[in-house]
């Protein structure tokens, strides 16, 4: 795993999705928003009515990169082995097989306790276990088990069929054992050392157990919603317009944008997720609820068929759980032209937006089991990268800009836009790569004084490319604040991810002299790696613009 992730860095010509993203320094600073903006040179990409509604001349340049990172770098450092050896010991410790070593002890000690809190010492040869502690229950409808807990105490510490981590463990749990739900097989010959079919452990007995367990369901839910992202996309724009040509033919830009595209992502078989593990010869599952975790007999057809320990173990890789990574460069070149609609109490612009779109793609799949040499993996994706799939595809924005013409809304400014509504599809090495239409709103208000706000917030849910078992979407909503000084702007806002669980994101931008502008995105979530907080989202971006 580590090395594909420094692989994946290294070797890919970038790693992201596909999304509304972002063009363009003053929006990426303004909490994403462009929809309505009208001050930004970029409004080819945001919504092409954006043209008519500011017809000028403008040049603008964005280049950027930005990474988005979920459960991907948690499951790199998880040592696979320990996880496995941490059930297999809580199973040991309380179930077994054939009711031998510390199956005995623990079995023993409850068998006992329950003789001496029923006071039929000597004369319970032919009860089992389960029958006494039924007794038990009966005799204590009220729930306080607390005599029972106490004896089983005082018996494991005396037992020496237990070590001493396993009187450790099992002391601390006792507490929290769900007697009424306790279940204990039939042992041959009526012998007291019936195994443990099924035992249920409240969370906070004990705060290592929990700890493991925390880890062993963090384990099983990632690899289910994950994903790791990095984009970089960058344009040129150039808008030609004036308010005589916008009154007589309308306003009309061009622009070249490449965007750079790649991820990695695991995608888990659903079939293989249950967590089934062999304990002295016997199969047992743990499952791991809001309120505790369960431990109940399994068997070996099971376990070859739903374990998530023997998908990871096992020699065949077509049912295994799988790193899936992809490489997506897309070019585009857009024309736009957009015409303003004088009406009575306000200004429509409608613009369109025609699109050459080229694509270079690469995906590949891997097998995640024990058995996998992710070296050569490695080495054969790094070839790989010349064998590579290209396509061409047209794509279509339409956009809408009302500019309010009363006396307290003139400078208000709504915008709506529609991109890629006619689905433009590329064809990969595994799977076609569909870009469907996306929608936003956004809405502005201007000052004279150079104070500006902008709000956007998509009307779609959007897809990233990753190939995790859940679908990763996203749906953004934002805005923020620009102060536009002669030669020097400054801009501040925030963000967020409605369908992505990576908090605010902050932003930020300033302009000096229109040449130089730098904004950036940080989200307000991180994942440690090595001890070092990393923000789970985070851009960068260097650009500028010219208007006359």
């Amino acid at each position: 795993m580590r090395k594909f992730l420094v692989a994946l860095v290294a070797c890919s010509t970038g790693l992201g999705a596909i999304e509304f993203g972002t063009m363009g320094n003053v929006s990426a600073s303004m909490g994403g928003a462009g929809v309505a903006l009208k001050n930004s040179a970029f409004g080819l990409y945001y919504n092409p009515a954006l043209l008519s509604a500011s017809p000028k001349v403008k040049f603008g340049y964005s280049f950027g990169v930005n990474i988005q990172e979920k459960n991907i770098a948690q499951l790199a450092t998880i040592d696979i082995a320990n996880m496995q050896d941490t059930a297999t010991r809580l199973a040991s410790s309380f179930s077994g097989a054939g009711g031998t070593g510390a199956v005995n002890g623990v079995v023993s000690a409850i068998d006992s306790a329950l003789d001496s809190v029923l006071n039929n010492s000597g004369g319970t040869s032919g009860q089992t276990t389960q029958q006494k502690l039924e007794a038990y229950l009966q005799n204590n409808k009220g729930g306080n088990y607390n005599d029972l807990i106490d004896k089983i105490k005082e018996n494991i510490q005396s037992s020496s069929s237990l070590d001493s981590i396993q009187k450790d463990l099992i002391t601390s749990v006792v507490g929290g054992i769900d007697f009424d739900n306790l279940q204990f097989g039939n042992g041959s010959g009526g012998n007291i050392t019936n195994v443990i079919s099924s035992i249920t452990i409240s969370k906070g007995s004990d705060k290592g157990l929990d700890k493991s367990m925390s880890d062993i369901a963090m384990v099983q839910n990632a690899l289910q919603d994950n994903h790791m992202n990095l984009v970089s996309q960058n344009g040129l724009v150039f808008q030609l317009g004036s308010r005589p040509l916008n009154n007589m033919i309308g306003t009309f830009a061009v622009g070249l944008f490449g965007s750079l595209y790649s991820n990695i992502s695991l995608n888990a078989n659903p079939d293989k997720m249950r967590l089934i593990i062999e304990a002295g010869g016997q199969y047992y599952e743990l499952k791991i609820t809001d309120d505790g975790y369960t431990y109940g007999l399994s068997d070996k057809n099971t376990y070859d068929q739903h374990s998530l320990i023997a998908s990871l173990q096992g020699a065949s890789t077509q049912d295994a759980h799988s790193i899936y990574m992809t490489s997506f460069v897309l070019s585009e070149i857009p024309v736009g032209y957009a015409r303003t609609f004088y009406l009575k109490n306000g200004n429509l612009n409608i613009g369109v937006a025609g699109k050459l779109m080229n694509s270079v793609s690469m995906q590949n799949k891997v097998a995640i089991t024990t058995n996998t040499d992710f070296g050569a993996e490695l080495n054969n994706i790094v070839q790989d990268f010349k064998n590579t799939t290209m396509d061409k595809a047209i794509g279509v924005d339409v956009g809408a800009v009302y500019e309010i013409d009363l006396p307290k809304f003139r400078y208000l400014t709504i915008g709506l836009v529609g991109k890629n509504l006619n689905s433009p599809t590329f064809k990969s090495t595994l799977e076609h790569i569909v870009i469907k239409p996306q929608a936003r709103a956004g809405v502005a208000y201007y000052t004279q004084s150079g104070f500006n706000l902008a709000f956007d917030v998509d009307l779609t849910q959007n897809d990233i490319i990753a190939f995790s078992t859940k679908d990763q979407k996203s749906q953004m909503i934002g805005g923020g604040a620009g102060f536009i000084w002669k030669g020097f702007d400054l801009r501040v806002g925030a963000m967020k991810d409605l369908l992505q669980d990576n908090g605010v994101i902050l932003t930020g931008g300033v302009n000096v002299l229109g040449f130089l502008d730098i904004a950036l995105q940080s989200s307000t979530k991180f994942t440690e790696i090595q001890g070092y907080p990393i923000p789970q989202y985070f851009s960068l971006r260097v650009g500028g613009s010219l208007s006359w």
